[in-house]
């Protein structure tokens, strides 16, 4: 940490009590940039006593538990983490990825010369043919594919302006039924703001091969008709986020269309089990 005990960055990452694994927090201790934090938030009450451990070794790694109960929402997670970082630029990656020891100090590189910049990085996945229990870079490095160029949620890095001016991410309860589109939303709006985007040509995360723990696809029709009117709109800011004094409700239009396809979700899925 710098003198005014104020990092440069910080890095979030959200949890539902389902990481059976925490290297990353292992592959993050290990970076040539040392001026971060890395602050990990728990939706539930209890943080993994093994990684309550690992966080406690490293100086500026801590926990936040919200103690929040039924489905995870990890857009709540997301808006503790922002709140509670101390950093001016944020670095937002999945929560079970391995990185390069170098991976901060060139993202700190990308942003120094444009606050606008808003930086995804591509995720490159495992395949589960090719899976070993050890996670290391090298075997990473040799098997590890892009399989969705478009997984916003894999790692965004963003001056926290910004995300205070979109109003973090949305807790509108279209975006916790499971599977998350958030991440998405989050970049929609971004977009909307006028801010810089770009993928990194060449900068990588890499995720090991593990199963499946969320399962919810017909949530997406939902997210996605907020995502659209976000799209044509060009609102940018969430419904219910960061700020509880900018909150607002949903057009009366956009609501209608949700509760519409509700309808049609149970509908399909009666006909499914008759």
């Amino acid at each position: 940490m710098n003198d005014m005990n104020r990092a440069a960055i910080s890095v979030v990452m959200v949890d539902g009590s389902f990481r059976e694994r925490f290297h990353a927090v292992d592959f993050f201790g290990r970076q040539t940039f040392e001026d971060f934090e890395l602050l990990w938030v728990e939706y539930y009450d209890d943080v993994d006593p093994s990684l309550e451990r690992k966080l406690a070794s490293r100086h500026g790694f801590r926990s936040i538990a919200l103690g929040r109960s039924g489905i995870y929402h990890s857009s709540y997670c997301f808006n503790a983490g922002i709140r509670a970082s101390a950093a001016d630029l944020l670095v937002i990656p999945d929560g079970d990825v391995a990185v390069e020891s170098d991976f901060l100090e060139r993202v700190w590189d990308e942003h120094v010369d444009n606050e606008k910049l808003v930086m995804y990085v591509h995720r490159h996945n495992e395949p589960r043919e090719q899976h070993v229990p050890e996670t290391s870079l090298e075997h990473l490095r040799a098997v590890a594919r892009v399989t969705n160029p478009e997984n916003y949620g894999g790692c965004l890095t963003v001056r926290k302006k910004w995300l205070q001016a979109i109003n973090g991410y949305e807790q509108h309860w279209v975006f916790g039924q499971g599977e998350h589109a958030n991440g998405r939303d989050v970049y929609t709006r971004f977009k909307n703001l006028g801010l810089h985007i770009q993928w990194h040509p060449d900068l990588k995360l890499y995720h090991p091969w593990h199963t499946g723990t969320l399962a919810a696809a017909s949530s997406y029709r939902l997210q996605q008709i907020v995502i659209d009117y976000r799209a044509r709109s060009l609102d940018t800011s969430a419904f219910e986020g960061l700020d509880q004094s900018r909150n607002s409700a949903p057009p009366s239009d956009l609501t209608a269309r949700i509760e519409a396809e509700q309808a049609s979700i149970a509908d399909s899925t009666r006909s499914a089990t008759c």
